[in-house]
């Protein structure tokens, strides 16, 4: 099931659609820090790549994962994506958080969502704050 959406807010807040999710685990962020605050149980790692190798265990184990990241980490899962998740229809939802700022975001900022639709990968969600 796809979540493709973006939410633009002030403050994050564990909202209703994490309640889902038994296996949480990503890239510490400070746009991210009210969320991550709320969430007892989860996984902090150091790289993205090694949030989304957690996240496919937990899937292989019939868990419900969830990795939160950067957009600027996004570049680190792109082969997992490509030869991991797609090849073997594995689906681990990604929470976003978009930077454009300072400058050296502003590129991936630019195309965050250019790059997930080609990777053809619907389940994220984007959190862009105000």
């Amino acid at each position: 099931m796809a979540i493709t959406q973006t939410v633009k807010t002030k403050r994050i807040q564990a909202p209703d659609f994490m309640k889902k999710y038994n296996f949480i685990v990503g890239v510490p962020c400070s746009k991210l820090k009210d969320l991550t605050d709320e969430i007892k149980n989860y996984i902090p790692c150091t790289r993205e790549d090694e949030a989304m190798a957690l996240a496919v265990g937990a899937h292989l184990v019939g868990k419900k994962p969830l990795v939160f990241l950067q957009n600027s980490g996004l570049g680190n899962i792109v082969d997992i994506i490509t030869s991991l998740l797609k090849p073997y229809g594995i689906k681990v939802d990604l929470l976003i958080s978009v930077r454009n700022k300072p400058e050296q975001h502003a590129f991936m900022g630019k195309i965050t969502k250019k790059l997930l639709k080609l990777l053809e990968y619907k389940n994220y969600k984007l959190v862009i704050q105000k």
